[in-house]
């Protein structure tokens, strides 16, 4: 019988596969250009692809900082999968974005799916404390400064198949949407962050394995 330690193994090796599959075919896709790297999808996916990496080789280093930087790659891959399914594909156009292709489905669905299933499974209880969530704000907050940046040296990002815009999604252009749709995906961040506070608190197994 696999021990629980094979067990996480394999299902690190798993989401590994998950997220470097997507990747892989989004750059396929993108007849090779690392620009859809530019999207906080593909970076968030990235990350987990990284993170996940280091974690299958080094289970041991399981101590801060590691701890506040795999959460921060975990909010960041629950909020791509959350913002994209209620903000972003009820608008997506079928003609031009094809929202139930394998590429799609591996980095807004099935990686975040089962990053998150990972965590409830393994990770141990009690080791998030209550000023995590305000950190896992900063690597969504780099990357609105990225954008900024990125947008102003004449980066472009696609919109449908015949259009650009210096923004990737439509809540950091406060010029046309306002701000309030950028405060609610602040909020968003902290909800889940707080939410995932409370589950390691109350929720989880103390015998995770970590």
């Amino acid at each position: 019988m696999l021990s629980k330690h094979t067990w996480h193994n394999l299902f690190k090796i798993f989401i590994i596969l998950c997220s470097g599959l997507g990747l892989t075919l989004t750059i396929v896709n993108a007849d090779g250009s690392l620009r859809s790297f530019a999207y906080f999808t593909n970076q968030s996916n990235l990350l987990v692809f990284l993170i996940y990496c280091y974690f299958l080789f080094n289970h041991k280093t399981y101590h801060e900082p590691f701890i506040t930087i795999l959460y921060q790659v975990v909010v960041a891959i629950v909020l791509t999968s959350i913002v994209y399914h209620l903000m972003l594909r009820p608008y997506i156009d079928e003609t031009t974005y094809a929202s139930s292709s394998l590429t799609d489905l591996l980095v807004h669905s099935f990686t975040p799916f089962l990053v998150v299933i990972e965590r409830l499974i393994f990770s141990v209880k009690g080791i998030i404390q209550k000023s995590h969530p305000l950190y896992w704000l900063i690597f969504p907050l780099f990357y609105y400064v990225f954008s900024l940046i990125y947008g102003a040296l004449g980066g472009l990002y696609q919109v449908g198949t015949e259009n650009e815009s210096r923004y990737p999604y439509f809540f950091l252009n406060f010029g046309e949407s306002g701000i309030v749709y950028f405060l609610f995906v602040l909020v968003l961040i902290l909800l889940i962050g707080y939410g995932i506070y409370y589950i390691n608190r109350h929720l989880l197994n103390k015998e995770g394995e970590y």
